[in-house]
């Protein structure tokens, strides 16, 4: 199994620290504002790798930090005229909503920022003693340049960095480097509300790239596996990240780092001014989990990701192909023949199954990976034999790799269709038998235009929703 890890820019084999477990950190939520599609995105991803190691027999140990407090927290919550801790429980719920609604798996730990101070504190204790970082006005920053391999994550050039140069705010431009605050003096109007943690160096608050070095090391250890998280956070936060915890410790932080590029809208940076903006409740009213997930999976996760209408319409058409193929393989066991197991068909199940593993060993390239399921798909059309014990075994398979992708399964997910359709399904069955077929088609077409789709095979009809 190889990853492309952004330490070293080249796919690398992957060798976990511990035989048969993985330590797996992915940078979570700032709880703020709803979470947008790019955000889903990128946990999504994160998704993919825990449950494809767990299917490949690791034992994972999971965590996913939730910053809940930083200067966005701050400044929208004084918007909103609500204490800082009612503000981000609220898009805290939001967040884990969101996850269960997309169907993706709980991580074993959700470390919030607030609840981990001492852990910060004692980390920036340890960069003043070793002398990485100093104090001004009751801040602490960080000096990269008593760091040597500041850079080497993102290819940053220390040598043309502007010696001394500060920077305050948490996020900052690629273009403007400099010695970032780990440690933020509390500001008057922050001490008034009650926004604020006692230090040595005084009252004040941790900066963003401080708390997931602090959660990781605490739920992780240090060093641990695999790091994830979208390109953007490459520099500075995923850098700064690097410079805290090997600079404090003086061991490596992190063996692989693996980020999702960004998804666009249309072609162009997602915006609220453009009209671009999509959340994933505003996915939801109109697309299942099943065909938001499948989007995701149809282009790997290293590319660039672009949502557009047909995009969307067409992969929900493949999430329909293999909802039906699920449900027209229940009803080939149901009526297939018993007999001896079908060795040779189960070959070529076997065969797609290597052609899976082959794809996601591959940097988790899930579009090949799609493409040998619907082959396992078609493979199970054409066999001709139906032969009950080989597909009963080929459902397996097929249910397997489909969980690797977290697709189909939620019991209760095929909506039923109510007595008045069901009844005329019959009738029309009825109307076949007795082969009065202009009535047959009648009713076919009566039903598709409520929106139900007939398919005829030999053994019996089977619907579906248009």
């Amino acid at each position: 199994m190889k990853f492309f890890n952004t330490l070293g820019r080249e796919k690398q084999e992957f060798k976990p620290l511990r035989d048969g477990e993985v330590t797996l950190y992915a940078c979570g939520p700032t709880v703020y504002a709803l979470p947008h599609i790019g955000n889903f995105r990128s946990f999504f991803f994160a998704d993919t790798l825990h449950r494809y190691l767990e299917y490949k027999g690791y034992k994972v140990k999971f965590a996913m930090n939730i910053t809940d407090i930083d200067d966005k927290t701050i400044r929208d919550s004084k918007e909103a005229g609500v204490s800082l801790k009612e503000f981000t429980d609220k898009y805290t719920k939001v967040f884990f909503e969101g996850l269960d609604a997309l169907n993706i798996k709980r991580a074993d730990f959700y470390p919030k920022a607030t609840e981990n101070i001492p852990e910060m504190i004692d980390l920036v204790q340890h960069l003043l003693d070793k002398e990485l970082a100093y104090i001004v006005n009751g801040s602490v920053y960080y000096s990269i340049h008593k760091f040597p391999d500041y850079g080497k994550l993102s290819g940053m050039d220390l040598g043309q960095l502007e010696h001394g140069h500060r920077v305050d705010v948490d996020e900052y431009e690629k273009d403007a480097p400099g010695d970032f605050a780990v440690w933020k003096a509390a500001s008057a109007e922050e001490i008034e509300r009650k926004i604020f943690f006692d230090t040595p160096w005084g009252k004040g608050r941790p900066g963003w790239h401080i708390e997931c070095s602090a959660m990781s090391r605490k739920e992780l250890g240090q060093p641990f596996d695999i790091h994830t998280g979208g390109v953007d956070l490459i520099f500075p936060h995923h850098e700064n990240e690097i410079a805290q915890s090997e600079g404090a410790y003086g061991e490596k932080f992190v063996n692989y780092w693996l980020h999702g590029e960004h998804l666009s809208v249309d072609g162009r940076k997602m915006s609220k001014s453009k009209g671009n903006y999509f959340t994933l409740t505003d996915l939801l009213e109109k697309y299942s989990y099943n065909e938001i997930r499948y989007l995701f999976l149809s282009t790997h996760y290293r590319d660039k990701l672009n949502y557009t209408e047909p995009a969307m319409k067409n992969a929900a058409s493949g999430a329909a192909k293999l909802e039906l193929a699920l449900q027209n393989l229940d009803f080939f066991i149901a009526n297939a023949k018993e007999g001896k197991e079908d060795k040779e068909f189960l070959a070529t199940v076997e065969k797609r199954k290597t052609e899976f593993n082959e794809a996601m060993d591959d940097d988790l390239d899930t579009p090949r990976a799609l493409r040998a399921i619907h082959e396992l798909v078609s493979d199970i059309y054409r066999y001709e034999a139906k032969e009950k014990k080989a597909l009963e075994k080929a459902k397996e398979s097929l249910r397997t790799l489909l969980h690797v992708f977290g697709l189909f399964e939620k019991e209760g997910e095929r909506e039923a269709l109510g007595e008045a359709l069901m009844a005329k399904i019959k009738e029309r069955e009825a109307a076949r038998a007795a082969k009065d077929f202009e009535k047959a088609d009648s009713i076919r077409d009566e039903l598709k235009k409520k929106g139900v789709l007939l398919d005829d095979f030999p053994e019996g009809t089977r619907w579906r929703r248009a």
